[in-house]
């Protein structure tokens, strides 16, 4: 059953994340997501620790941002959208990702987030 949860919600994470598009920008919504789906058990409550993998797709978020300061925003904006869309995703537990992972994010994890700002 948890495994059948795992896969409906990286569906729906994957169908969300297509369907925004970011103009010119190289940034891909759906890269991003797919770069934290290892993260999903945790971010869901079913995992009490962040996996490797999970670590991995953030720090892949992360020199993202930090290469391309032009892409903070739309990387905001998708990660915002994604959560919103997501059921069952913890805001504190996603809040809690980066210092976990050992990142400084120029994102922050929060659906309440104005991106606008960035």
């Amino acid at each position: 059953m948890a495994k059948h949860m795992s896969s409906i919600w990286i569906m729906g994470m994957l169908i969300f994340a297509m369907s925004f598009n970011y103009g010119e920008s190289a940034f891909s919504c759906d890269e991003a997501v797919i770069k934290l789906v290892p993260c999903q058990p945790f971010l869901a409550g079913a995992a009490n620790g962040v996996t490797v993998q999970c670590c991995d797709g953030a720090r892949a978020l992360d020199q993202l941002g930090k290469s391309n300061p032009e892409e903070v925003k739309a990387i905001c904006q998708c990660l915002k959208n994604a959560a919103a869309a997501a059921t069952g995703v913890n805001a504190d537990r996603a809040k809690q990702l980066p210092g976990l992972c050992n990142i400084n994010l120029p994102v922050p994890i929060d659906p309440n987030v104005n991106c606008d700002r960035l």
